[in-house]
């Protein structure tokens, strides 16, 4: 393998995006710890490692099934995947065979974790249906960004499996508080996915990939972005002031952590906007502010389960 080659084998994994999974993985895990959940680094390590490669194939897997729909685009580094078997397609079999290898890493490093920390079949169905999920996104028969459900599957997954891991990883189980917990992940999801569609709308439209914002528009798309953030900080506040989580979680900062993706919204909604580089600089504000807040969310759960150590 010559040195061209190892590089475009890293940029298909778009590595940095990890990033978009640990941090809820991880807001997850500190809740259940919140909660009495006794968890120890070794089985939130190995909790992570079963996700990350889930991950990681999701991005194998979609940047091949997706090739033919991406030679319509162009990566941005945010959306219109890696771009890598556009440029390179003999490298269209290594992707298909590693992101399978990466699933079969998955669900052994499962099997691993139920059988070492004595947890229940839900955790290996939770884990299998993760992957599934992952791999019919754009896999066939079931294609389902391809059958506009894209926009729900990044739901479930921002809201259920990354967030929803890191909890059953460090509590065994799922309870109501995990779900109330959830309400502004899956909001979220709904800002992230619909803002890293905007930019691939004419690949997409000409690759026959039938998103929301193919659909209905980029305009439609940042009303809906501000509808989602101002839902999810409306959850947050309502939970605050329902007192769901207390005594152990003080929501208000959440709260005020949330005017961070609101504000975005607020601004690529009414701010002019006329030309793609304009368009991209709210996506990627966007993206950001998503980033910003589930950090700073784990963060503060981190310092508050510090603190109660």
């Amino acid at each position: 393998m010559d040195a061209r080659t190892f590089v475009q084998i890293v940029r298909l994994g778009r590595y940095p995006f990890l990033l978009s999974g640990f941090l809820p993985f991880a807001a997850g895990a500190l809740l259940a710890m919140l909660r009495g959940a006794d968890c120890t680094l070794s089985q939130f390590a190995l909790g992570y490692a079963i996700m990350a490669a889930s991950h990681l194939s999701v991005h194998h897997s979609n940047d091949y099934f997706d090739a033919e729909a991406d030679r319509f685009g162009e990566p941005t580094g945010v959306s219109g995947g890696s771009g890598i078997l556009v440029e390179s397609p003999a490298l269209k079999p290594f992707a298909k065979r590693f992101a399978v290898a990466l699933m079969g890493i998955s669900l052994l490093l499962a099997v691993l974790f139920v059988y070492r920390f004595s947890f229940p079949p839900l955790f290996l169905l939770f884990v299998v249906g993760g992957n599934l999920l992952g791999w019919f996104y754009t896999a066939p028969p079931l294609k389902l960004a391809y059958r506009g459900l894209g926009e729900i599957t990044n739901m479930l997954t921002f809201g259920l499996l990354m967030p929803g891991m890191g909890y059953l990883v460090a509590m065994g189980w799922f309870d109501l508080s995990f779900f109330a917990f959830s309400v502004p992940f899956f909001l979220y999801g709904l800002v992230f996915i619909t803002s890293v569609e905007m930019p691939d709308v004419e690949g997409d439209r000409l690759g026959g990939k039938p998103t929301l914002m193919v659909r209905k528009g980029c305009a439609f798309g940042f009303s809906l972005i501000l509808l989602a953030a101002s839902l999810a900080t409306f959850a947050i506040a309502w939970m605050a002031m329902a007192g769901t989580f207390m005594p152990y979680l003080n929501l208000w900062p959440i709260v005020l952590i949330s005017a961070i993706p609101l504000a975005s919204a607020v601004w690529g909604m009414l701010a002019p906007c006329a030309g793609r580089q304009c368009l991209l600089k709210r996506v990627r504000t966007n993206i950001a502010a998503y980033f910003l807040f589930v950090g700073m969310v784990s963060g503060y759960l981190l310092l508050i389960a510090a603190w109660a150590g």
